[in-house]
């Protein structure tokens, strides 16, 4: 009930700030007859208009901006390997609540600043690498930067520094697996947990790689729109993927009618961007088809959950 009043609350900054400062988004609010003062709490984010990639693309690339290039320190992208590029801009705070959420992420797999994180996602215009990073650097934890590639010298450094966990892609940390099995080094490594997100992978894959290692693996979830990885991560009970939604604002909704599907009912994931400076997005639709629990979960966290992706809207 509190993180509701809180949400509202963050939605009606939101809304006044975008509606004064994004052309796109004072367009669209005007085409609906919608005016920020019509929003008063969670409830009326109906009201609002979706955004959509080929919204981010016909804007490309900062067009979404929502404060002046000198409040900027950084941009992330993604591949790209459909069209142009998706350029998202950050102010500091919003370095800093991305990695926050990557730190509570990192916190929900067992981590601590004891800790020595292993990044073999891939750094650059790509969030993988540096959010991790920031998310170690935010828990006090040593961030071993290694980017993507070279497998025989990650698992040399990985020994030599004495990794307790590693991040990357699952079907990397599974080549990583068979490698380190392969070496017969698995023993000689201390590793313990998996962060492994950035495609889709099965449960059985899951305990496949964490069997080759001795590790628990999690599931994080983030995209390049929203903030990067750290919207949401599985707890140690394996049953979703908890998402931070005092900072990103899930709805599911009927693809077809956007209607709002109910706890276990698949449609498709829409986030709006709650305190996100830079380039703050209302009710970007991801594509990605998946069902949402609000019940308190067996960890105790009253974040509600998402299922494992069961496919998209345009694939």
């Amino acid at each position: 009930e509190e993180r509701r009043i809180l949400q509202g609350e963050k939605l009606r900054k939101l809304v006044k700030r975008v509606y004064g400062t994004v052309p796109f988004y004072t367009e669209k609010m005007k085409e609906l007859g919608v005016e920020p003062g019509d929003i008063k709490s969670i409830e009326d984010i109906t009201k609002l208009p979706f955004t959509t990639k080929d919204d981010l693309r016909d804007n490309y690339p900062f067009g979404f901006l929502a404060v002046p290039n000198e409040q900027v320190v950084r941009v992330q992208g993604t591949s790209g390997t459909t069209g142009k590029l998706t350029v998202m801009a950050y102010t500091q705070k919003d370095v800093d609540v991305w990695g926050e959420c990557v730190a509570r992420c990192l916190t929900m797999a067992g981590l601590t600043a004891k800790d020595r994180i292993h990044v073999c996602y891939g750094y650059g215009l790509f969030t993988g690498g540096m959010g991790l990073d920031f998310g170690a650097q935010k828990l006090g934890a040593m961030a071993i930067p290694m980017s993507a590639g070279n497998t025989k010298r990650q698992l040399m450094c990985m020994e030599d520094f004495g990794a307790t966990a590693f991040a990357c892609t699952p079907s990397y940390a599974l080549y990583l697996a068979e490698a380190a099995n392969e070496a017969g080094i698995v023993d000689k490594l201390r590793l313990k947990v998996g962060i492994n997100g950035a495609e889709p992978w099965t449960e059985e894959m899951r305990l496949k790689i964490e069997e080759l290692l001795n590790v628990n693996c999690f599931d994080i979830y983030g995209l390049c729109e929203i903030t990067g990885p750290g919207v949401a991560l599985e707890c140690i009970h394996h049953k979703g993927m908890h998402i931070y939604e005092d900072y990103f604002y899930p709805e599911v909704l009927n693809p077809a009618d956007h209607t709002p599907c109910a706890d276990g009912e698949t449609g498709e994931l829409v986030f709006t961007t709650l305190v996100k400076e830079g380039m703050p997005l209302l009710r970007y639709r991801t594509k990605d088809l998946t069902s949402i629990d609000h019940s308190t979960c067996e960890c105790g966290r009253t974040l509600p959950r998402i299922s494992k992706f069961k496919g998209r809207t345009d694939d």
